[in-house]
């Protein structure tokens, strides 16, 4: 047959020419009748052409590269699963042989279906089909494809069955199935007859999926609802039992396109808002740029950049601007999108005329030519010039030419006159007024177009245009260079750091500064700066959970910042990766088994192909997928690190499990050889149990990483401890029995996880050693456990459960010689009658504590010493707190100083924190001039070792120094205790929340705000009511009190004084050191 628009001789089955692009007349299913493109009836007997399925651009079709078993991975996929209504009944009414042809014709439409929108034929089996639409190359929509590509099936199956009505005597309707998640790909089958399939739990429910579907339904499953409600309609059928598989699955049915399809990005759907952050230079240099334009001197801008950077948002942020008439008088402004599933000839130019003239997708031919015409004709074209424009321009959008205008030109010519009709119309357009044009995506254009817009620029250089083109770093854009016009290259690299917490400020308002620090910095990190990212992470966080929003307010549910990637941002990353070379992106697999950053020293000694290594590292940082690493980070050998850290974290996923335990048992095996059998640089030890536990060895990696963390631990980077203690237990979590090993490991990190705020997670570790240790009959172990839990209750304000505790540890170990423990026991005691103010019953148990521990050896040489020397500095704290409230302040700061002393001498920080915190208190009676020095020398103690709970008390009693002896209350005092109330509020401490809000009440009393003070004074009241804590209940009712004199309430006042004097009675203290040291400990 022939083209239809340029009369190039084609096959039958072509739907373009070849030769022209045009799109080809198609065959009315019933009738035989030679139908128009756009017909959605067929003119001579009715029957309907056009389906639901959204058109689908020309393809661009990629090869399946050919995959071994040693490319196996792991990866997202969307499956579709797709077969015939009633194929048994069908078979028994036709002959085999005739079924098989239908088969194989339906079979044909419904790949090209599958391939139209970029989809994997993975097999056939009986009437059914299995497609993977992000396998073997993935694209960032694969979920929108696999849908598009289903509603395409259901309109091409109805046609074939339009064809064979009279033999097979019934319509032929389709069910289909789909399902978005995790497989593993690779070979499968026998030796020599392997080929490329996917298996896992996605593929099953898929199946499922399909054989519950009705005539011509459509159900997806969760995942995929979740990722294609934004440009789709579905209606709910709820969570729906599928034939074996346990629980139940959310089911939707795809209904049909959106009319008006949402963008798939942002956060507006949750609340969240931001502006755009980080790119006012950038918005400036376009500014700029069309300033010149439509001063008469045409402008090329070429913005370029990676996914997701934040392209789309900046030439939003411009265009809205543009369309100022104040500034830009006259100025009209013509956008246009590149489909991601390709375009046929001429598509982009296409896209733009649809743009300027209004013409939408699925108008027919003479609703195109009308708007055509009037647009032309508001140029001041003639009636002649507008019959000539009007056949080229309706080929240019592929509604072919159905006068026979063009059927005699040749294609050379015609390519001229498409050329030529283009720059007459920018030119008539440009004579009335500047002109903008936006062109997204450009790395998805035709080539045609290319030219196009490369002739028009060369030949309007001197006019008031501006072509802004926005697309990736791989485009091959050559076709669009021009040598005539001003060209501006802007790219768009990552945020900077601090524009990152810009931006989730922005998001989140006053709730930000309640996010973790550790969350934060995470989000950040993972995101590389790229502003798509941190909104899909956020996202992540929302849907696992881990963020939530009540009422008007976010805040954390759970301070778990480790979320899956998002599985967008995987198939956004995966899509780069798969496009690398074969020996390339084995090369990356191997590079993220060494880590983020990597020198090419140890990637040598393990990779595959160890020649070949500058070369792929040359090729992998033109693709930015690494970047060498320059200046104090690059260490001995040329170093190297991913350039995103989800892009590490996607490729090291992407290998199978297998994979990663060989190449870290590899990697393990070469860093033993470089460290040495018994390495003792921290950073070694940890490099090394990283590598071990993630292979079959795992016990070599628990204690390598259980040695990197008693490190951290004894230089008090605690946060670095807690996580290798972690990452060992994860290691040991596969071993049959339990470990001496574990149980310390246990215990080390509940004692770190206490301080840092993490009392839960110390307390469910705690418990767990706690049941061992009992089933070993190990009571001196348990007794110290049951101590240590009985703490955390104490500093929750559970006093009850405190007392219980220690009396269960006291009587576990009654008869048995263990000075330290009986020590520690006896301190505790004393430490839970300070706090119900038994002072006097606190100095006692504090002295039989030391008297414990009169012939043990207190120093830090030894783990026993050391253990005695905790013992001895708590107990010496205790008693002096304790002789601070019976009125002997000289001798409870003697007591609390040699408790300094020893704490300091056996490097025990965390005493020496408790220390540093009563003396900041006894220090404002007896030495004014140091309380300042000593608060800030233990604040600088607890940061350093990360103990949240002390840094709450130093900052209180350093706010009561500030506005007590300087000037500087409202520079320094109130933020120190405002800081103090978020620490306690984040950890949920009841036993000291209390004190900065006293705190903070009794400096707005001084400074004449009462509202202010009283509003914290009931606070405070309310907390110390809960916890029945003396020595702050006295304080708030002191101030209540003093405020009612204020306001001359008598009564009010009367009321809580005598509440006060109540409190000293019942605990027999002395209200004048309660005065003036309330917040001893």
């Amino acid at each position: 047959m022939d083209c239809a628009g340029c009369g190039f001789d084609i096959q039958s089955g072509f739907a373009f020419c070849p030769r022209c692009g045009a799109r080809q007349p198609l065959s009315c299913a019933a009738c035989g009748y030679a139908c128009q493109p756009d017909f959605a009836f067929c003119p001579k007997c009715g029957a309907s052409i056009s389906g639901k399925a959204p058109p689908a651009p020309k393809p661009t079709i990629e090869l399946v590269p050919a995959k071994s078993d040693g490319d196996a991975d792991r990866r997202p996929v969307t499956v579709l699963f797709a077969d015939l209504c009633g194929f048994t009944t069908l078979s028994e009414q036709i002959d085999p042989e005739t079924m098989r042809v239908l088969q194989n014709e339906l079979f044909e439409e419904m790949t090209r279906a599958v391939e139209a929108y970029g989809g994997f034929v993975d097999k056939f089996v009986g009437d059914a089909l299995l497609a993977l639409f992000g396998a073997p190359v993935a694209h960032e929509d694969d979920p929108v494809r696999a849908l598009g590509a289903a509603l395409d099936m259901i309109d091409r199956a109805a046609a074939v069955g339009t064809r064979w009505q009279s033999r097979a005597g019934v319509p032929l309707r389709l069910h289909i199935g789909i399902n978005s998640g995790p497989v593993v790909t690779g070979g499968f089958g026998a030796v020599g007859a392997k080929s490329y399939s996917v298996t896992g739990d996605t593929v099953n429910t898929a199946q499922r999926l399909q054989s519950m579907a009705g005539e011509n339904d459509i159900l997806v499953g969760p995942l995929t609802y979740r990722l294609t409600r934004h440009a789709f309609a579905f209606d709910s059928l709820g969570a729906q039992t599928l034939r074996g598989k346990s629980g139940n699955v959310l089911v939707h049915r795809l209904t049909g396109l959106l009319e008006t399809p949402h963008t798939a990005r942002g956060l507006e759907s949750f609340g969240l808002q931001a502006p755009m952050i980080g790119r006012d230079a950038e918005l400036s240099r376009l500014l700029t740029c069309l300033d010149l334009a439509c001063d008469g001197a045409a402008q090329l801008v070429r913005l370029i950049g990676e996914a997701g950077i934040g392209k789309s948002r900046l030439a939003t942020e411009f265009v809205g601007i543009a369309a100022d008439t104040t500034r830009f008088p006259g100025l009209a402004i013509r956008k246009a999108t590149c489909s991601p599933l390709g375009e046929q000839s001429y598509g982009t130019l296409a896209a733009v005329v649809r743009s300027a003239y209004g013409i939408g997708e699925r108008d027919d031919r003479d609703r195109t030519r009308q708007l055509l015409t009037t647009g032309f004709r508001a140029l001041d074209l003639t009636q002649d010039d507008v019959d000539g424009l009007l056949p080229l321009f309706l080929h240019v959008l592929g509604l072919g030419d159905p006068d026979g205008a063009l059927r005699h030109i040749e294609p050379e010519q015609l390519r001229r006159q498409i050329f030529y009709a283009i720059r007459t119309v920018f030119e008539r357009r440009l004579a009335q007024g500047p002109l903008l044009l936006v062109i997204e995506d450009l790395h998805w254009a035709d080539a045609a177009s290319l030219e196009v817009l490369r002739f028009m620029m060369d030949r309007l250089e001197r006019s008031r245009l501006m072509l802004l083109v926005i697309y990736r770093p791989t485009a091959q854009t050559d076709p669009l260079n021009s040598n005539r016009v001003n060209v501006t290259v802007q790219r768009l690299g990552p945020l900077a750091a601090a524009d990152g917490q810009r931006l989730l400020a922005a998001f989140f308002g006053e709730a930000h500064g309640k996010l973790p620090i550790a969350m934060r910095k995470r989000i950040l990190d993972r995101a590389g700066g790229n502003p798509l990212f941190i909104e899909e992470i956020l996202r992540g966080l929302i849907d696992m959970g881990t963020l939530r929003h009540d009422g008007e307010r976010w805040h954390v549910a759970a301070d778990d910042t480790d979320v899956a990637i998002p599985v967008n941002l995987q198939a956004l990353l995966l899509a780069r990766v798969d496009r690398l070379p074969q020996e390339i992106r084995r090369l990356a697999q191997e590079a993220a088994v060494v880590g983020p950053k990597f020198d090419t020293a140890l990637l040598r000694a393990v990779a595959t192909d160890p020649a070949g290594i500058d070369a792929a590292l040359d090729y992998l940082c033109d693709a930015n997928i690494v970047e060498e690493l320059r200046g104090p980070d690059a260490g001995g050998s040329p170093g190297y690190r991913f350039s995103q850290t989800l892009m590490h974290d996607v490729i090291y996923q992407n290998l199978l499990l297998q994979r990663r335990m060989e190449l870290h048992g590899r990697i393990g095996r070469v860093l033993e050889r470089q460290y040495g059998l018994a390495p003792e640089r921290p950073e070694h030890l940890a490099q090394l149990g990283h590598h071990f536990s993630l292979t079959t060895d795992k016990a070599k990696g628990a204690a390598y990483l259980m040695a990197a963390g008693d490190q951290a631990r004894k230089t008090y980077a605690n946060d670095d401890a807690m996580r290798l203690y972690r990452q060992a237990l994860a290691a040991f979590a596969d071993e049959p029995e339990v470990t001496p090993e574990q149980l310390a490991l246990l215990e080390r990190l509940a004692d770190l996880c206490g301080p840092a705020g993490r009392r839960d997670d110390a307390l469910t570790h705690y418990q767990q050693a706690l049941a061992i240790h009992r089933a070993n009959d190990d009571r001196i172990a348990a007794a110290r456990i049951l101590r240590k839990i009985g703490r955390l209750h104490l500093d929750a304000g559970r006093r009850d459960q405190a007392e219980t505790h220690c009396a269960a540890a006291e009587a576990m170990i009654a008869a048995i010689d263990a000075p330290v423990e009986h020590a520690h026991l006896l301190q505790e005691r004393g430490h839970l009658s300070f706090r119900m103010g038994d002072q006097a019953a606190a100095a006692e148990w504090a002295t039989q504590a030391l008297q414990c521990l009169q012939t043990l050896p207190i120093d830090g040489t030894t783990e026993a010493g050391r253990e005695a020397a905790r013992a001895m500095a708590e107990a010496l704290n205790t008693k002096g707190a304790a002789l601070a409230r019976l009125g002997r302040r000289r001798d409870a700061v003697q007591e609390v100083e040699r408790s300094l002393s020893v704490a300091e001498k056996a490097d025990l920080q965390s005493a020496a924190c408790r220390a540093y915190s009563n003396l900041g208190v006894l220090y404002t009676i007896v030495d004014p001039a140091n309380a300042i020095t000593i608060c800030r020398r233990g604040l600088e103690v607890a940061t350093r070792i990360g103990d949240l709970g002390f840094q709450a008390r130093l900052l209180a009693n350093l706010a009561v120094s500030c506005c007590t002896f300087t000037d500087r209350c409202a520079a320094e005092g109130v933020p120190a205790a405002e800081k103090a109330v978020e620490i306690d509020r984040a950890l949920d401490q009841r036993d000291h929340l209390s004190v900065p809000l006293i705190v903070l009440g009794q400096i707005h009393q001084c400074h004449g705000q009462p509202k202010l003070a009283r509003k914290y004074y009931e606070e405070a009241l309310e907390v110390a009511k809960e916890i029945d804590e003396p020595q702050l209940l006295f304080p708030c009712y002191d101030g209540l009190a003093t405020l009612s004199l204020e306001h001359d309430d008598m009564d009010e006042a009367e009321r809580y004084f005598t509440l006060a004097q109540d409190v000293c009675i019942r605990h027999n203290l002395d209200p004048g050191t309660l005065v003036v040291l309330p917040f001893l400990d």
